[in-house]
């Protein structure tokens, strides 16, 4: 419930603050908070369930980066009601498109591990591609509203779950335009007969 606060009042601030031009930086470093909506697939016998999550991510110029992010899953199985509860880790890279003002689209993939834990037995482990859309929505040149798409499909058993994922971007340092240089003139320059 509280997550659900949390973008309510992130989308809140988005609406309401200056709409700017989207401003995905060469060597800034991203942090994301979110909440998603995680479908599993039918083999698992598992009930669908939030995953609030994080990430970071690093930009290497304004189109290309790399971002590492973690989920922490608690649901139940379908069958016996029996707690389970793991993680979801992943490794993307991203690739934006050409923003349009304060909208900036763009498509990830990358590896990853789904971390299982039913309560009373041990853990199970299992690989992952995944790979999604999504969009940035600047709010301010540093702050972003982010939602994506992204389809996770597990190698062991062929498992294909999905995952709704809607959250706020914060962007530290990187490179930012350079203001252009005013020269200092004296008033002896602008005025040559002065003396």
């Amino acid at each position: 419930m509280r997550m659900q606060k949390f973008l309510l009042l992130a989308i809140l601030f988005f609406f309401v603050s200056d709409v700017c031009i989207a401003e995905n930086r060469p060597g800034a470093t991203t942090f994301t908070l979110a909440a998603a909506y995680y479908h599993f697939s039918s083999a698992r016998n598992l009930k669908n369930a939030s995953l609030p999550n994080i990430a970071l991510a690093y930009n290497f110029n304004e189109r290309w980066a790399i971002e590492g992010g973690v989920g922490v899953i608690n649901t139940n199985q379908r069958t016996t009601d029996q707690g389970v509860h793991g993680f979801l880790y992943t490794i993307d890279g991203l690739y934006r498109f050409k923003p349009h003002q304060h909208f900036e689209p763009y498509v990830l993939a990358g590896i990853g591990i789904l971390g299982l834990k039913p309560n009373g037995n041990s853990n199970e482990h299992q690989g992952n591609i995944n790979a999604g859309i999504g969009a940035q929505f600047f709010a301010d040149k540093s702050i972003a509203l982010r939602a994506e798409l992204r389809d996770v499909y597990t190698m062991s058993g062929g498992k294909n779950d999905w995952m709704a994922n809607i959250g706020v971007s914060y962007l530290f340092d990187g490179e930012t335009p350079e203001s252009p240089v005013v020269e200092k003139t004296s008033l002896k320059d602008e005025n040559p007969e002065a003396k």
